[in-house]
Formats: C-alpha cells, structure tokens, sequence
C-alpha cells in the first residue's frame, strides 16, 4: 500500500510539473541535446522534487555540482519553499527519500554516498531508489502540451526497479534516484542512449522496437538493449518485467518488483496498475507509448 502511494504522489507530482511548464515533462537526464545545463545534473526525480506536494524543498538547477551530489560527510545549505534555510548531510542527490523508497525493497537499507565517475571526470555521490522513469516517454520535450491528458491511464509513467540490482556475476548495479546522466545506474526503464553527441554512456537497458506488430505477432517484438542505432535482437528474457527475490540474481536490463502479485506502475491519469507475472511483453510495452506513437 505504501508503495502504491509513493507512486501515487510520484504521478501527481509529474501532473503539477506539466500544469506549471505547459505541457513540458521535466527531463530524463542533463546530458545530450537539449540539456539543461549540460554538467550531468539532474535527473528526473530531481526535477520533480520541488513539486512534491510533502516537501518544502527547492532545489535550483544553477546550484553548485557539489550541493547537488555532495557527499554525507559534508554539510549543505538546502532552501525551503518559504525561503528558510537549514543544513543537511550531503548534497541532494544523496538524500534518503522515503518517497522514492518502496518499503518492501529489501536490497538496501537508507543506502547513500554511492561513487559516481561523472562526464567531467568528478566523483558525485548518490542515495539508492526503489522507481524509475518511463524511457519511453517524449521527457524534456517542448511542444506537447496536453501530452498527459491524452496518454489517459493506459501509459506508464513510473515503474518499480530495485535499489540495489545484482546480477548473475554478482555485479551490483544501483537505481540511483538523482543520477541525471544515461548509465546502467539511471532512474529509468526502457531508456536508450542516443547516438548523438557521441561518446554517452550506455544505459545497457532493453527498449521494444517501434512499430509493434499485432498482439498475435507479439514472438516478433524485438529489443534494442544499451543505444539507439544497437542492432534489434530478438529478447533474450521471459518477461520484459521481473520478480527480484532474495538471493536470486536480477536483470538490470529491465524493471523490477518485490511485490509476489505484479509490478505496480503509475499510469498518466495517475491511478496505480499491477502488472502481473503472466501479463504479456505486447501489453507491457504498449503500455509504455503514448497513443500519439504507439501502434
């Protein structure tokens, strides 16, 4: 239940953002075309923050690198929407939300202060999360006002991933709430990195090829895993979703939940969707395009 809050809160939040710009998502990363400022900062869930109807925080996207993704031994100054100042731990990428946190994820616990080696070549520290955006989604675009009216409740647009993903090499990789550049590590599903500016990291996620086939063709669906111009494979996995259990390994590639009934996803009109284990690849990933590009 407190998951299915957390999200809640998460797609009134988005819906406060589009309101305020017009129509505009906030941006998935600040990196690449079109990036706010270009120096790797903020993500997404960043960008949102100030918008969260429980926090009276301000974050500014000019402010200092370092009181955005400073480490737990530091003290910052941090603004509140009333104009307050007050200083906390690290900066505020590498702050314990319990929004962000589902409580039923039990890879880490208040997990923080985790390195990043960031474009400029700087170390930032960043605290784990339990959701990630929907790649898949127009985020940062201009020009679309009406775009979350318009996906209604048929389009995600946050889903579950664990904070700590460890793989079947016994690599860990984190879902890093405040990570704005692409990487493993991004609070993002379905992302891709895009081939321009060369030289991005890649996300070494799997996104669906576009146009679907018909739902009776779905065996035909193919992925793209890591970057957009990535030749399309067939998938190489059960389920675009995954169940993430104690001591198995998991599959950073793709969402996933602690949850044993489905996958919770915030949908565009912000009501709250389980995605169960036998829902098919076809519903899941058209469940990730607007109609405006969908099939």
């Amino acid at each position: 239940m407190q998951c299915a809050n957390n999200l809640k809160q998460l797609g009134l939040t988005v819906h406060n953002f589009n309101a305020t710009f017009d129509g505009r998502l906030p941006p998935l990363t600040d990196q690449g075309k079109g990036a706010p400022t270009g120096h790797g900062l903020p993500s997404v869930f960043a960008n949102l923050v100030p918008y969260i109807e429980a926090t009276g925080y301000v974050f500014s996207p000019e402010a200092s690198t370092e009181l955005y993704h400073g480490h737990s031994s530091v003290g910052f100054p941090f603004r509140n929407k009333d104009g307050t100042t007050y200083t906390r731990d690290g900066g505020m990428a590498n702050q314990v939300w319990r929004v962000f946190i589902d409580p039923a994820d039990a890879t880490a616990n208040q997990l923080r202060d985790i390195p990043m080696t960031l474009p400029d070549g700087t170390t930032g520290h960043y605290a784990t999360g339990s959701y990630v955006a929907n790649g898949l989604l127009p985020w940062g675009v201009r020009g679309v006002p009406g775009l979350l009216p318009g996906c209604t409740a048929d389009t995600i647009l946050f889903a579950e991933r664990p904070q700590v993903c460890r793989t079947s090499t016994g690599e860990d990789i984190y879902n890093l709430w405040g990570l704005g550049i692409y990487s493993p590590h991004m609070p993002a599903f379905a992302t891709l990195t895009p081939a321009e500016p060369p030289g991005l990291l890649s996300t070494g996620q799997v996104a669906p090829v576009q146009p679907f086939p018909d739902e009776g063709a779905a065996d035909e669906i193919r992925v793209r895993i890591g970057r957009h111009d990535a030749e399309p494979v067939a998938p190489d996995f059960p389920s675009p979703t995954q169940r993430i259990r104690s001591g198995r390994p998991c599959d950073p590639r793709l969402p996933g939940t602690p949850h044993a009934a489905g996958m919770q996803a915030v949908m565009a009109d912000g009501s709250v969707r389980v995605f169960a284990r036998d829902t098919s690849a076809w519903a899941f990933w058209t469940a990730c395009v607007p109609p405006s590009s969908g099939p």
